[in-house]
């Protein structure tokens, strides 16, 4: 039976609702019927969506963030007729980098075993949101957070190619419509923030997709990570900000790791992960924005990330933290998403 999923547009801006989600293409015909714990999807066989236009999300009530923090490419073309057959566990079907790649020398397993994981959890924690009837759509929104760190490999988004490998882990999992994935994303729940190139661009980035689409600044923050780079966040780059330390957690999933393999990456991040950030709070020193220009980062992208926010966060996008930011006073009452031009 044949499959469509969303298709790829890589020109997508992600700076509203509407142009936060690929195109979404109709359920999948011939799907067959199946049951979830939560988020139940009904895909009954030889469904067609009548010719009608699909009503924009309502995000009333939605106050809270969730946030993967993505770190490869699954490179399987969602569009294709054979997107079912690429699965998310082979390790062929992902970017690495050397260091994230298995080693049957030592049984060390990829760490794309890893992300599939965070992106689960992702999912899992909007069914688990405090005051969430799992019934009905969650309070809060996931954003998968990710820019196109590999341009001279493909120019798909690490955020994008995290919702086709959790597409790619609910069909392995039998759910032949797109299952809890494809609900949430063509519900609004899931959105995709692709211009992140580091950490503290993985959080900043992520809170201000939230504010253009909801029209307010999330109330709760959970941050989906490795474990080894918790601190990072809830040391650094929340404070950097200035979020309030109450209003943010991390959760940590590590890779499978000896006990050699766990002190080396606990220093490498010490050294390499913590400290510069502790000695550049921001990224713009020398070695965090060359960095941030090796993974495919364009200055000229804070103009659109800031369009239509408040001052304040225009100036911290150009890497000056004003005494007073949105977040740190109380939430407005209105609700009012950013409108954005981008073209779908």
């Amino acid at each position: 039976m044949a499959l469509t999923l969303p298709k790829s547009n890589f020109h997508q801006s992600t700076t509203s609702a509407s142009a936060d989600r690929p195109g979404s293409a109709g359920a999948a015909h011939g799907a067959v019927p199946h049951e979830h714990t939560g988020f139940a999807s009904q895909e009954p066989d030889d469904f067609t969506h009548p010719d009608h236009v699909t009503p924009a999300p309502s995000y009333e009530g939605v106050e809270n963030l969730v946030i993967v923090c993505c770190h490869a490419i699954f490179h399987p073309d969602a569009a294709s007729p054979g997107f079912p057959l690429y699965s998310p566990y082979d390790e062929n079907n992902w970017h690495l980098a050397p260091f994230q790649k298995s080693n049957k020398e030592t049984g060390k397993p990829g760490e794309h075993e890893t992300f599939i994981a965070h992106i689960v959890a992702g999912i899992d924690a909007l069914k688990s949101a405090p005051g969430t009837d799992k019934s009905l759509l969650p309070n809060s929104l996931l954003v998968l957070s990710g820019g196109p760190t590999k341009k001279s490999l493909t120019p798909l988004s690490e955020a994008r190619s995290y919702y086709h490998a959790a597409l790619a882990h609910e069909l392995a999992e039998g759910h032949y419509g797109g299952g809890r994935a494809r609900m949430l994303f063509d519900k609004g729940r899931i959105l995709l923030e692709e211009h992140a190139t580091d950490s503290f661009q993985n959080l900043l980035f992520s809170i201000l997709l939230f504010r253009r689409t909801t029209g307010v600044y999330p109330k709760h923050i959970r941050i989906v990570t490795h474990a080894f780079k918790a601190k990072r966040f809830l040391d650094l780059h929340a404070p950097a900000i200035k979020w309030p330390a109450d209003r943010v957690q991390a959760q940590g999933i590590d890779p499978i790791m000896s006990r050699t393999e766990l002190d080396e990456t606990v220093l490498g991040e010490e050294k390499y992960g913590f400290a510069p950030w502790l000695h550049d709070p921001l990224g713009t020193g020398e070695l965090l924005s060359e960095k941030r220009k090796r993974r495919g980062w364009d200055e000229t992208a804070t103009q659109e990330l800031g369009e239509g926010l408040e001052e304040s966060v225009k100036e911290l996008l150009k890497g000056k933290v004003p005494d007073i930011l949105p977040w740190s006073g109380p939430q407005p009452a209105p609700r009012e998403s950013v409108k954005s031009t981008a073209i779908r």
